[in-house]
């Protein structure tokens, strides 16, 4: 079942349609998007998991899923705007017939607020799970509330 027809299907039916037959050229655009969203699905970055982001009054927690990788394979930047994550997975596999080398490049990107504090940026990889802890500055610091008043 192509994507075509799996969206069809959720979409109600108010009345039967009959359809002309579908042209060879609209087979192949929607066979060729089958196979391009499968290999968005299932694709090399997919052993890598999705970063999961949570906040509290005091920080930003980032944290990935990167299995399988040291903190040599990993490069974090900061920005004022942004956390960039950037890493590479190298699998090497020789069963005696067979020898293959892939690799995985992977990166993402974190827009950060204002209130980050960069000086207090900490990162640890433990368990294939790197997580970057990023403290928010003082209330008031570096921002002040300005009263309106009346004219």
């Amino acid at each position: 079942m192509g994507i075509l027809d799996k969206v069809t299907s959720l979409l109600p039916r108010h009345r039967e349609e009959r359809r002309a037959p579908a042209r060879p050229d609209a087979v192949a655009l929607r066979d060729d998007m089958d196979r391009w969203l499968s290999r968005l699905i299932e694709g090399p970055w997919s052993a890598l998991g999705a970063t999961d982001v949570r906040e509290t009054d005091d920080e930003l927690v980032v944290s990935a899923n990167v299995p399988g990788l040291d903190r040599d394979d990993i490069q974090i930047e900061l920005t004022p705007e942004a956390l960039l994550i950037r890493g590479e997975r190298r699998d090497a596999r020789d069963d005696g017939v067979v020898s293959e080398r892939t690799e995985r490049r992977f990166s993402w990107v974190v827009p950060l607020s204002p209130d980050i504090d960069p000086d207090g940026a900490a990162a640890s990889v433990k368990n294939g799970v790197l997580t970057v802890r990023l403290p928010k500055r003082a209330r008031g610091a570096g921002a002040r509330h300005i009263p309106i008043k009346a004219a």
